[in-house]
């Protein structure tokens, strides 16, 4: 199943820290060893594999108390051939993440606009310290003109909004048990003629990052899944 973003907000959050850099006080709902691999496989709504994702933190650095991680990210199909890798990064500061929407984008889609001016105008959305049963968090915006000889040809806006804190609760994956803290959100994408609405819920699980997440329709009918399904160090 190919989505029309390249990978949930979710996966971006795999690692800040090690044991040999500063913390910069970004521990968390992270995985906290650069180089750990996190393996993760996607299912349709009848448990059918659809795929997998690798997510690896191959670079960090800090500078006047912010950490930038770079995470290297591997989509395969379920035949295990690989679909879309690439590079993606986000930021921490006193324990707060703020991850660059256009990371969420369909990197395949974004190659096409290469000969295009492409301007870009976003609120990026943040994740903060910690998390309270009920709280509300930020919406994540982002809208993108793509134009040829001055002329607008495409413009692409899209939103996440309605992130709220659950609960907190065990979630058992094939990679072990762990205690989440539970978020949903919804994530609009409006291309003009193609408008999609996703609502999703993903499990952060401390010192780990996210553990499942669950796609549904407009109308609440599960789409697919994504677990964890191993940590490899």
């Amino acid at each position: 199943m190919k989505k029309w973003f390249l990978i949930p907000a979710s996966a971006l959050l795999m690692a800040f820290t090690s044991s040999t850099q500063s913390t910069g006080g970004c521990e968390g709902y992270y995985m906290i060893e650069k180089g750990v691999t996190l393996e993760y496989k996607d299912y349709n709504a009848k448990d059918k594999l659809q795929g997998s994702q690798l997510t690896t933190i191959t670079a960090l650095s800090e500078v006047s108390g912010i950490l930038s991680a770079t995470v290297h990210s591997i989509s395969k199909d379920d035949k295990d051939k690989v679909t879309t890798e690439g590079d993606f990064n986000f930021t921490c500061k006193d324990g707060e993440i703020t991850i660059d929407m256009k990371s969420m984008m369909d990197q395949e889609m974004m190659e096409g606009f290469e000969d295009m001016e492409v301007s870009i105008d976003q609120s990026n959305l943040v994740y903060p310290a910690t998390f309270t049963e009920g709280q509300s968090l930020p919406d994540g915006t982002l809208t993108m003109k793509m134009s040829s000889s001055g002329m607008v040809i495409m413009t692409i806006v899209m939103e996440v909004v309605d992130r709220k804190v659950e609960k907190f609760e065990s979630v058992t994956t094939p990679a072990g048990t762990f205690d989440c803290v539970k978020l949903s959100q919804t994530t609009k994408m409006d291309m003009g003629m193609m408008k999609t609405t996703v609502k999703s819920i993903d499990w952060f699980s401390k010192s780990i990052g996210s553990v499942r997440n669950e796609s549904y329709d407009k109308d609440g009918a599960l789409q697919s899944y994504r677990i964890l399904t191993q940590i490899i160090r």
